[in-house]
C-alpha cells in the first residue's frame, strides 16, 4: 500500500475501522450464537418437559390400545405455545397417534426419526424451522414421544441481537469517524499550513533529486517541500558565495577600469606624439639601413601599446550610453578590410568576406567597427595554428535582427574556457601576447547598442571557433527590399 497516497484522516479512520470490526465482529458472532443456544435449549428443555408429561400419561391408553384417548392427549399437548405437532410412536417405530396436520407426520419426518439419532433432531419445513425432542414412554419399551417444537423465537432471537448489533457498530463507526476526523484536522491543520507555506516557494527544478522518507499524504508533501527548501537554501547559499566572489571581482575591475582609465589617458597623448616622430623618421629618405629595419619593429609596438590603451579606455567607459544610428553592414565590413588586409600581407591568413544583400543595422559604427576588428584579429591569431589558415566574416539579415558571423579554421574553444570566454583580462595567449580585454570590450561594446555576442556550442563551417553577433535591424524601406529574409546558415 503505497503511503503517500493517503491523507492523515483517511489513514486513520481505515486503521480505526479495521481495528473495530476486529474486535467487534467475533463478539458480535459469540453473543448471537450465545443467544440462540441458548432460546433453543430453552425450547429443548420445554419439549422435553412436555413430552415427559405426555409420556407418563399415555401408558395406560397404549397398553389398552385406547386411540381415541391418546389422539385427545396429544391434541390437548399441542395447544401450548411454540408446539407444532405431537407425535406417538410405538416400540417397531409406527405412528399410533399424531397431531401433525393432515393427521399424519411425512415420511421424511419418520425417516428423520429412525435416521438421526439423539434426542433432537433440526430440520426445516417450507414455513418455518423446527427442532424434534423425542421423549421414551416406558424407557423405550413402549415407543416414543416426539414434540415439534418452532426455533422461530430463538432465530428470532438472534436476529434481533444482530440487527441490535449492527446499530451498536454503525454507532461505533460514527463515533469513530468523527473523532478520528477531529483529531485528523487537528493534527493535521499545521501541517496543512507548513504545505501551503512551502508551496509559495519558488518551485524546484524538474530533475531535481530529492530523497525523503515515506508517510501519509500530508507528511510526504511537508518532506518533499523541507527536502527541496533544503536543497534551494544550499543552492542559495552556493548562489550567494558565487554573487560574492562575483562583487568583489566587480570592485576590482572598478578599481582597475579607474585605473587604465588614468593611465591610458596618461600614456595616450606621448604615444601619439612617439608614433607621429617615427611616422617622420621613417619618411626619411636617407635613413640608415640599420634605422630602416629597426622602425617598422617601433612602429609596431608602440601600435599595440597604442591599440591595449584604446582597449583599455573602452573598458573604462563600458556601461555609459552611446548612440546609435542605421548602418550599412556591408560598407562596415568593406572599410574593416581595408583595415586588415595590410596587416595580413606577407601571412598566411586566407581572409574571405562576403554580405548578404544590403543590411541596415542600428549600431554605433565606431564602437562596432572596433567589436568587429577585435573578433576578426582574434580569429587571425587563432587560425595561424592551421596549415591552411582561413577566416571567414559573413552577414545576413533576419525580420528583426542582423547577423554577422566569424567563423575561423584554428583549435576552437575548450569546454571548460567557453564560460569565462567573455571575462575581462582573461586569455588563453602566452604572456606578452594579449590583454584578455578584446572579446570583452567587444561583448561590451556590441551589447551596449542593444545586440549580443555569443560563441556557438558546434564548432563552425570551418572547424574552429564560431562567434555570432546579433544586432537590431534598421526598419527602412530599401532595407525591407533589399534584405535577404533568412537566418544566417549555422
Amino acid at each position: 500500500m503505497a503511503m503517500n497516497r493517503w491523507s492523515l484522516d483517511r489513514l486513520c479512520a481505515f486503521v480505526g475501522s479495521v481495528s473495530l470490526l476486529a474486535a467487534f465482529l467475533p463478539v458480535a458472532v459469540y453473543l448471537t450464537h450465545l443467544v440462540t443456544s441458548s432460546a433453543e435449549e430453552s425450547l429443548v428443555n420445554r419439549g422435553g418437559t412436555l413430552g415427559q408429561t405426555v409420556a407418563a400419561q399415555v401408558v395406560e391408553p397404549m397398553l389398552l390400545d385406547d386411540r381415541l384417548s391418546l389422539r385427545n392427549m396429544l391434541k390437548r399437548a399441542s395447544r401450548q405455545d411454540d408446539v407444532r405437532y405431537v407425535c406417538l410412536e410405538d416400540g417397531r417405530g409406527r405412528v399410533v397417534a399424531c397431531t401433525y396436520s393432515g393427521g399424519c407426520p411425512p415420511q421424511s419426518l419418520v425417516d428423520l426419526w429412525r435416521d438421526e439419532g439423539g434426542a433432537v433432531r433440526y430440520f426445516h419445513t417450507e414455513r418455518e424451522r423446527l427442532m424434534d425432542v423425542a421423549v421414551p414412554v416406558l424407557e423405550g419399551q413402549l415407543g416414543r414421544i416426539h414434540v415439534g417444537m418452532s426455533r422461530a423465537r430463538a432465530i428470532e432471537a438472534g436476529d434481533r441481537l444482530l440487527w441490535i448489533m449492527g446499530l451498536v457498530l454503525t454507532a461505533a463507526l460514527s463515533i469513530l469517524l468523527g473523532g478520528v476526523r477531529l483529531v485528523a484536522n487537528r493534527v493535521g491543520r499545521p501541517l496543512r499550513q507548513l504545505e501551503r507555506a512551502i508551496s509559495q516557494l519558488p518551485a524546484m527544478p524538474s530533475d531535481a533529486n530529492v530523497s525523503v522518507a515515506g508517510g501519509t499524504r500530508e507528511v510526504d508533501v511537508l518532506a518533499r517541500g523541507f527536502a527541496a527548501m533544503v536543497e534551494r537554501l544550499r543552492k542559495l547559499t552556493r548562489e550567494q558565495s558565487a554573487t560574492q566572489d562575483r562583487i568583489v571581482h566587480v570592485e576590482r575591475l572598478v578599481a582597475l577600469g579607474e585605473l587604465a582609465a588614468g593611465l591610458a589617458h596618461e600614456i595616450h597623448n606621448p604615444l601619439d606624439g612617439m608614433l607621429e616622430c617615427l611616422r617622420y623618421l621613417d619618411a626619411d629618405t636617407g635613413k640608415s639601413v640599420r634605422a630602416a629595419k629597426y622602425y617598422p619593429l617601433l612602429r609596431d609596438g608602440l601600435e599595440r601599446i597604442a591599440r591595449t590603451m584604446r582597449q583599455m579606455l573602452t573598458f573604462a567607459r563600458s556601461g555609459q550610453q552611446v548612440s546609435s544610428e542605421a548602418c550599412s553592414v556591408g560598407d562596415l565590413l568593406a572599410e574593416m578590410e581595408l583595415m586588415i588586409r595590410p596587416r595580413l600581407e606577407g601571412g598566411r591568413v586566407r581572409l574571405n568576406i562576403h554580405t548578404d544583400g544590403t543590411c541596415i543595422c542600428m549600431c554605433n559604427r565606431d564602437g562596432l567597427a572596433q567589436a568587429m576588428l577585435n573578433l576578426v584579429l582574434n580569429a587571425v591569431e587563432a587560425a595561424e595554428a592551421n596549415d591552411q589558415p582561413e577566416v571567414r566574416v559573413g552577414a545576413a539579415c533576419g525580420e528583426q535582427w542582423v547577423y554577422l558571423i566569424v567563423d575561423d579554421n584554428g583549435p576552437g574553444v575548450r569546454d571548460d574556457l567557453r564560460s569565462r570566454i567573455f571575462d575581462a583580462f582573461f586569455t588563453t595567449k602566452p604572456a606578452g601576447k594579449g590583454t584578455g580585454l578584446g572579446l570583452s570590450v567587444s561583448c561590451q561594446i556590441i551589447r551596449a547598442i542593444g545586440g549580443d555576442i555569443e560563441l556557438s556550442s558546434e564548432p563552425g563551417p570551418l572547424g574552429g571557433a564560431s562567434f555570432l553577433v546579433r544586432l537590431p535591424k534598421a526598419i527602412s524601406r530599401g532595407s525591407d527590399d533589399d534584405c535577404a529574409r533568412k537566418n544566417p546558415d549555422r
